[in-house]
């Protein structure tokens, strides 16, 4: 496993699959990307702010949690990718265009729906991706 794609949520279930990763990829002298995908948000047109303004907030916020993820892991230096749209979507065609050999994702994520048992979004990942899928727990 040369290259392999960690989702990222600033979850601990999401930082044990990094620290998994890494483990990985040291024993296979692979590399390893961390991404964290910022879901669409819809805004009516009647609300009284730029949802563009919202959107660049929300990436900010997804590029420092990529950051403080790579310092607890150790790898401040590894490659952060941060997305927008459909989490496991995005990650699937991120996981195909880059030709990643293995996604590495925890096995319940930060929101509370997700907390019953795997979560949705890595539920929704290990049924679309191409890519072998590992989850954490």
């Amino acid at each position: 496993m040369k290259k392999i794609l960690v989702a990222i949520d600033g979850s601990e279930p999401a930082m044990h699959a990094g620290r998994t990763a890494m483990q990985l990829a040291e024993k296979s002298h692979g590399e390893v990307t961390l991404a964290y995908v910022v879901p669409q948000v819809l805004i009516p047109a009647e609300v009284p702010f730029a949802a563009g303004e919202l959107a660049e907030e929300a990436v900010k916020a997804g590029e420092i949690l990529l950051e403080q993820a790579a310092k607890e892991l150790g790898q401040p230096g590894v490659r952060r990718v941060c997305l927008t749209g459909s989490p496991a979507e995005r990650l699937t065609e991120l996981a195909d265009a880059e030709n990643y050999d293995l996604v590495v994702v925890g096995s319940k994520g930060r929101g509370a729906v997700s907390r019953v048992l795997v979560g949705s979004t890595t539920d929704r990942l290990v049924h679309i991706c191409k890519k072998p899928v590992l989850v954490v727990r």
